[in-house]
């Protein structure tokens, strides 16, 4: 299937890359239906209704757009613009049917995708670049370019063009560290403060029985997420990628406390304090362990993971999961190395090629980051699914006691990721108290590493970071598992030779440069 979807995107670039200038061909589209309408009122994007089509298609087929959805058909009614839906509804791969619609070469209106396959095909022709469209009919999309830090650096492709209008996260906290309270308690200890307390509790939670089974059966830390073994790093003061000390860029990896992090999570390991299953449990962990009232400490999702509390109460007596802050590391700092980006989903809306006007399909996004717009996609439907008191929107009942609050609410088509800007305020509103109480002590504290800032590269610059960077990830999490398992004895100046050989030195100067090139704006 995708080898005959290859061969057909071949034979459509083909046919419109002769005629396809981006350069210019934003303001000779622009010029197609770009007279300006009069005597519209409030939203209006046009005086009378008119149907744009849309590919919208993501979570491998959980959110396909819905002609039917109440925040569509409200925002049709404030726009006069009705979206209709394209993307295939039996389809449960979403890049799959991406990729299929490319190689058709009917292109919709408006399209949703990942930054790398609307910026990548939008160089090649098959969406068209928006800066001059944004320029002079979308005051609001460019009131967010202009003001939002990094927002126009992560959303312009390597030839200086825009092809897509993110998705904008709110929020800062993303992850953090829950322990069993009720075994804390149990067994008389105190929440760990240290790396060294830590590594106390594991083997406490180890040994002494806090589920009260008789058996030794206790999973001191586990993890649904193998990967995320590398946040662990932190606690040596090491990190597992490319990460901002001052004004430098550096990849924790090729430093010597990389090696230091690992020691000490291998003796973590060897010693049965971390799940022996952690790369190969999956997704499911959370629910086994727990469930099962096995699980110690995890770091993971605040909302997520502080809602099985929730879930477990009536099958799990006395379970508490709470929050705690980030351990000092043994470099006497408490630290966060994940903080939730607010571009870091890479997704949004471009406008295809053919679409007959183009600024009126500007102008239809341009109405999501208005205010109207902007609650609409955040709360959905006054009156439906929120109630404005005192000027704020206030979810109704129903839409708070259902058991997953943004499935729902996607059901509604709020909350998908379309093109706006998230309101964080509305997660605060069914967030479970014990993860309202960790993102609060995070954020008060600012425990959070400084995040890495957008990155602009060059075409040559962005090939080559690809190539490398995939490399580089693939033997670094290789040989994680090899150290962290004891399968490989611990060679770091061998590791350390192999990430040069990949390229390392030059993956951080192509960063470097594309960090100085922004700063010096």
């Amino acid at each position: 299937m995708k080898k005959i979807a290859l061969i057909l995107f071949s034979i459509f670039m083909l046919l419109i890359g002769g005629c396809s200038n981006n350069s210019a061909s934003s303001d000779v589209d622009a010029n197609k239906n770009s007279e300006s309408e009069k005597g519209l009122t409030g939203f209006q994007v046009s005086k009378e209704p008119i149907d744009l089509k849309i590919h919208l298609h993501h979570f491998d087929g959980q959110v396909i757009f819905n002609d039917d959805w109440t925040t569509f058909k409200k925002a049709a009614e404030l726009t006069n613009v009705n979206l209709k839906g394209v993307a295939p509804k039996t389809s449960t791969d979403s890049q799959e049917a991406f990729n299929l619609m490319i190689a058709s070469g009917e292109i919709p209106d408006l399209v949703h995708g990942t930054k790398a396959d609307l910026t990548k095909y939008g160089k090649e022709g098959a969406f068209l670049p928006l800066d001059d469209l944004i320029e002079k009919h979308a005051p609001n999309i460019k009131k967010y370019l202009d003001e939002m830090e990094g927002l126009k650096e992560f959303a312009t492709a390597s030839d200086g063009n825009l092809y897509f209008i993110p998705f904008i996260a709110d929020g800062k906290a993303q992850k953090g560290w829950f322990v069993r309270q009720d075994w804390l308690d149990k067994l008389g200890l105190k929440t760990p403060q240290t790396t060294e307390e830590a590594y106390e509790v594991l083997k406490a939670f180890k040994e002494k029985d806090p589920n009260g089974n008789g058996k030794q059966d206790e999973i001191p830390y586990f993890s649904r997420i193998p990967e995320s073994l590398g946040d662990l790093t932190i606690l040596w003061g090491a990190h597992n990628d490319l990460y901002l000390d001052g004004d430098k860029i550096q990849y924790g990896p090729y430093e010597e406390k990389y090696s230091t992090a690992l020691s000490g999570l291998a003796n973590w390991y060897e010693e049965k304090l971390i799940d022996p299953e952690i790369f190969t449990r999956g997704a499911k962990a959370r629910d086994i362990l727990l469930g099962n009232n096995q699980g110690g400490m995890t770091h993971d999702w605040f909302g997520s993971t502080a809602g099985y509390n929730d879930l477990l109460k009536d099958q799990v007596e006395e379970f508490k999961f709470e929050t705690f802050a980030p351990p000092q590391n043994t470099e006497g700092e408490k630290v966060e190395p994940t903080v939730r980006d607010p571009y870091g989903d890479k997704a949004g809306i471009a406008i295809g090629y053919s679409t007959e006007d183009p600024v009126k399909a500007i102008k239809y996004l341009d109405f999501f980051y208005t205010e109207e717009g902007r609650r609409l996609m955040n709360y959905g439907v006054e009156g439906e699914t929120y109630d404005l008191i005192d000027g704020k929107p206030v979810f109704k009942d129903e839409i708070l006691s259902s058991p997953d609050v943004p499935t729902t609410l996607h059901e509604h088509g709020s909350q998908t990721l379309f093109s706006y800007h998230q309101d964080f305020e509305y997660e605060k509103q069914w967030l479970n108290p014990i993860a309202l109480k960790g993102i609060e002590e995070y954020t008060a504290n600012n425990y959070f590493a400084e995040p890495l800032p957008p990155f602009t590269f060059t075409e040559e610059e962005e090939k080559k970071i690809i190539e490398i960077a995939a490399d580089l990830k693939t033997y670094r999490d290789e040989m994680m598992q090899k150290w962290v398992m004891g399968a490989e004895e611990i060679d770091y100046e061998k590791f350390k030779n192999q990430l040069k050989n990949l390229g390392v030195e030059e993956y951080i100067e192509l960063h470097q440069k594309a960090y100085n090139r922004s700063s010096e704006k």
